[in-house]
Formats: C-alpha cells, structure tokens, sequence
C-alpha cells in the first residue's frame, strides 16, 4: 500500500511493475497488487485506516495482516522521531479495529 499526495506522479507504479511485478511474472508467479490510496493534504493515517477498516468489513471471515514497519536507528535517541506515525497508527487500529486485525512490527534498518 502507498499513500499518494495530490501532486504525485506514477513513477512508483512503474518502479513496481519492473522491479516487483516483472520477475515474479517471469518466475510464474502472481505478483502482489499495489494500493495506491490517494491523501489530500499529504494525511497518511487517515487513508491506511479507512482501508484497513474496509477490507475488515468487506470480509468478516477473513483475518487481516497489517505489517507496520518501524524504522530502526544507529542511536536509541531517534526512535521518537521516526516512529511516531507507526505508534499512532497501531494505537488507531486497536481501538478501531477488532480482533481480526493482527499487527506485525518489521525492523526497517537504516544505515548511516
């Protein structure tokens, strides 16, 4: 899933149908589908929730998978500033969602 701003181009999309889509093709497999959620004012909790909250109600016998990935830093000290999105979005989706909701933190290593 990618939140889009206003002004974004398309150039994800194409980076994903080659880098992503292309090889699985050419493995004989089915490459993943890529949301693209359009955000007004450049919101991005906002959009991942009311998706996540539609596909909950769309199939209400299915468990739903949201992989969040938090961002992991060299020094302990900058986690608050690149995780408070993640944080937040877990706090929405516990209070919001049920417990067909399942959250799986992923380390995202960044090097300096």
């Amino acid at each position: 899933m990618h939140v889009a701003a206003e002004d974004e181009t398309n150039d994800l999309r194409e980076q994903w149908a080659r880098v992503v889509g292309a090889p699985l093709e050419q493995a004989g497999r089915t490459p993943p589908q890529l949301i693209t959620l359009p955000s007004p004012y450049r919101l991005i909790l906002a959009p991942i929730l009311n998706y996540v909250l539609q596909i909950e109600r769309e199939n209400p016998n299915c468990q739903i998978a949201v992989i969040v990935p938090e961002l992991v830093e060299k020094h302990w000290y900058h986690y608050p500033l690149h995780n408070q999105r993640a944080e937040l979005l877990k706090a929405f989706l516990l209070l919001h969602g049920s417990k067909r909701i399942v959250l799986i933190n992923v380390p995202w290593y960044i090097e300096a």
